[in-house]
């Protein structure tokens, strides 16, 4: 007796299009991890931005309500680290006397939109020496 062959190939190896398919199925898997990641940094340097935008408008705030008068308008930039951080502050009538509304603006420079972060209080401030 004569043992009986196979006709075709041996199934030892992988063929051609299980190759292919399964590098594209790789790289649809790598194109999609590597866009998350990108939106993930974008989306954390954005959060980053603006929560300090509000912490140094938060800050110029209590720098003008502890002081004795209000300015009526002024402007200028954050020292040191945060000098690209510009600000504002705007002092108007609140509608009723003795009360006055002031708002802080504060943007940054080298982002690539105008908009920035805006603070409002009101002050009471008696007159009454």
């Amino acid at each position: 007796m004569t043992p009986i062959k196979r006709s075709g190939r041996s199934q030892r190896g992988f063929t051609l299009i299980e190759t292919m398919i399964a590098l594209t199925i790789l790289a649809l898997v790598v194109s999609a991890v590597a866009q998350a990641l990108a939106q993930s940094l974008a989306m954390a340097h954005r959060i980053k931005t603006e929560t300090t935008l509000a912490l140094l408008a938060q800050s110029k705030m209590a720098e003008v309500e502890s002081s004795r008068e209000l300015p009526v308008s002024d402007r200028g930039r954050f020292p040191g680290d945060f000098s690209q951080y510009a600000w504002q502050v705007t002092v108007r009538e609140g509608g009723f006397p003795q009360l006055q509304k002031v708002e802080v603006t504060v943007t940054d420079s080298l982002s690539d939109t105008t908009e920035g972060y805006r603070l409002f209080s009101f002050q009471y401030r008696d007159e009454t020496p």
